[in-house]
Parts: C-alpha cells; sequence; structure tokens
C-alpha cells in the first residue's frame, strides 16, 4: 500500500499551525510531522492527534534544522511567524528537500525573493495562504464572479488574543514605519482609478466601523493583496481598513502610530498584553466585512464572522496543501487566491459552522432588501 504523502507544519505548536494540523489530520489524507523549537507543546498535540505524528525539531532561525525536517515531505506548511523576520526561509528549505510549500503569509516578498530560481518552476509554492491574505482576496474573487465588482471597500478586524507572530507583523503596518518593513502594504494609501494613491486616507479613533458592533481605531492599510486584487477584477476604487476594538490595544496602537517603532519586541510584547486585558471575560471574534458595489450601482456585502481567525487561517492553509497535494495547483510560485479555485474553497472553508459563518446583505444604496446567513454559499 502507498503511504499517505508527509506534511510537515513548521510552527506546529503555534495558534495557526496547530489548527491546521488538526485539520489536516482530519481530513485523513495525509501524515504529519510537526516542527517546532520547543518538543513539549509538539508532543502534547501528536498524543492528542493519535496515529503516526512525528515530531521533530525545526527552528525557523537555523537553516541546518529546516533542512532536516523538511527531508522526506511532500509539502512543507509554513505557519510560523513574524512573517518579516521569516522571509524565504522555510520555502528555500522545501524547494531544496524536494518538497512543495504552503506559507500562510510570505505574500509579495517571498514571491520576489524566489524570482529567477529554478527550482520552483519545478515545485509548487503557494504563499498568502491564510485568512489574510488569502481568504480575503478569495472572498472577492467569490463575488466578482457572481456579480462583478466596480468599487470595493473592507474592514477587517475584532477582538481577540494577539500572537507573537502578529504583534510584529501588525505594528510593522502602522503610518510611519516605513515602506521597507511593511511589506504587506501601504499605509493610509487607496486604490483610485487604477493606481495606488498615497496618504489618501486617514486612521479614526473611536469610529464605528459598518456591521461591527463598537468603536474602534479605523486603520487604512492597502495591502499588496488588494493593490493585486484590483486591476485583476476591474476594481476602480479599493480601500482597505483594519479595525481594532479593544481600548488597551487601542492604545497601544494610536501611541506607536507616525513614527518607526524604536523597540520593536518590547511594544509588540506591551500590544499583546494590552490584547489579553482587553479581551478578559469577554468571548474573542474577528470580522472580516466586504463592502461590493457593481458596474450598475447594486450594493452588496459580504460579512464573514469567525470566533477565531488564527484557527481559521489553519483552516485555509490546510486546504491549500490539500489542493496541492490533489494536483490543483500549477508548478511555479503563486498566492493562494491566485490558484484556488474561490466557490470549492469558500463551500469547503464554510463548511464548519463553528469556524465561520458567511452573511449576505443585498441592497441599492437604499433599505437592505435581503439576508442570507449560512455556513456554506
Amino acid at each position: 500500500m502507498t503511504p499517505l504523502p508527509l506534511v510537515g507544519v513548521v510552527g506546529a505548536s503555534g495558534a495557526v499551525g496547530s489548527a491546521a494540523a488538526r485539520a489536516l489530520h482530519a481530513s485523513g489524507e495525509v501524515r504529519l510531522r510537526l516542527g517546532g523549537r520547543r518538543p513539549e507543546p509538539l508532543d502534547d498535540l501528536a498524543r492528542e492527534l493519535g496515529g503516526d505524528a512525528q515530531v521533530a525539531t525545526a527552528d525557523v532561525r537555523d537553516a541546518a534544522s529546516l533542512a532536516v525536517f523538511s527531508a522526506g515531505c511532500d509539502v512543507v506548511l509554513g505557519c510560523a511567524g513574524p512573517s518579516y523576520a521569516l522571509g524565504d526561509r522555510v520555502a528555500r528549505a522545501a524547494l531544496a528537500a524536494g518538497a512543495d510549500h504552503v506559507d500562510v503569509t510570505g505574500d509579495e516578498a517571498v514571491r520576489t525573493a524566489l524570482a529567477g530560481d529554478p527550482l520552483p518552476a519545478r515545485r509548487r509554492v503557494v504563499v498568502s495562504a491564510g485568512l489574510l491574505p488569502g481568504l480575503s482576496a478569495l472572498l472577492p474573487r467569490w463575488l466578482a464572479a457572481r456579480h462583478g465588482l466596480h468599487a470595493l471597500r473592507a474592514y477587517a478586524g475584532g477582538l481577540e488574543r494577539c500572537t507573537p507572530a502578529a504583534a510584529g507583523d501588525l505594528l510593522l503596518s502602522l503610518p510611519g514605519a516605513g515602506d521597507a518593513a511593511a511589506v504587506f502594504g501601504t499605509p493610509g494609501a487607496a486604490w483610485r482609478a487604477g493606481r495606488v494613491e498615497p496618504r489618501a486616507l486617514r486612521s479614526r479613533d473611536g469610529h464605528v466601523a459598518p456591521h461591527f458592533d463598537e468603536p474602534g481605531f479605523v486603520q487604512p492599510f492597502l495591502t499588496r493583496e488588494a493593490q493585486r486584487l484590483a486591476p485583476d477584477l476591474g476594481v476602480t476604487d479599493l480601500e482597505w481598513y483594519a479595525v481594532h476594538v479593544g481600548r488597551r490595544v487601542r492604545e497601544v496602537l494610536t501611541a506607536a502610530a507616525g513614527a518607526p517603532v524604536a523597540d520593536l519586541e518590547t511594544t509588540a510584547h506591551t500590544l499583546r498584553r494590552a490584547a489579553d486585558l482587553d479581551l478578559a471575560g469577554r468571548s474573542p471574534w474577528y470580522l472580516l466585512v466586504l463592502e461590493a458595489t457593481d458596474a450598475d450601482g447594486g450594493r452588496r456585502t459580504l460579512v464573514l464572522r469567525t470566533p477565531d481567525s488564527y484557527r481559521l487561517t489553519g483552516h485555509v492553509a490546510a486546504w491549500t496543501t490539500r489542493e496541492v497535494l490533489g494536483g490543483r495547483v500549477p508548478t511555479g510560485v503563486h498566492h493562494a487566491a491566485d490558484v484556488l479555485d474561490p466557490a470549492r474553497a469558500v463551500d469547503a472553508l464554510l463548511s464548519d459552522g463553528d469556524a465561520a459563518t458567511l452573511r449576505e446583505v443585498v441592497g441599492t444604496g437604499g433599505p437592505v432588501r435581503h439576508e442570507v446567513e449560512t455556513g456554506v454559499l
């Protein structure tokens, strides 16, 4: 009997990696190698999953460790972070070992770093395979295929814990952080008439974003993903906002905005602590709101709600990995939303009602005509 393909999960003990490992294990389609720096949480996860899940050291700061971990894998799934500090290390280790690679972030930085390298031409590398980036482009593609898109305004955020990886990347997205470090987009920019318009928008504190129940720090941040998506879908105007509703998190972010973060590690720790305090006694939640206008002026809004954005990111990564193993992704380096089938992905990712729900609000600028709420559309 041919053994099941082996998927190595780097960062398997983290919030995203453990969710991805659980989703892959539940599929029954793969064997797992769980990787990280500390064996204890990996051992706990392996016992939870049962079966023949392997545990191995995978230190993203050590090329030799990544090489040993990647050996024998069919796919290496990168779930470690922060992304700004990792670059293409995991991707290169996977490719050198003859494996395909999926990365929950990576985005344009990894794609650019691998440009011209002959290895990806024979293997599959898929970056931006998470909630944001990833599902944040798949949902507009899904919507555009059904109705067409002329303009899009998006809001993403909520109230939840902040992992070390997320804290570092978030701080580097603030206005003043500097373009060289903020690799995933441009603070304050908007897409206008087919181009990026710098400093078009301002952050607002105490503002209630559409479909959010409480005020927050609403930060315009035109992601690289959005900049790729707009011309591809023929969108003439696009705005993207990050929304942070916790009072203490808002205080940290507004204090840090406008100037480079002098001590990223210390500020990231402060941000994580603030998120924990804001969440105390409350249930976590996260929203992705897409307000779309078609060429005829019709308006539709998609509201994606999840109790755990890290878990949903892990599910997107696991689904992408399964699509790679199934031969449904071409060779080369790709962004997940460019090669995954939107309808197939949305159906699969929303089939678990505990992971996320999607609500569609239809209107034409006046009263809402109808709403549909379902786990699968």
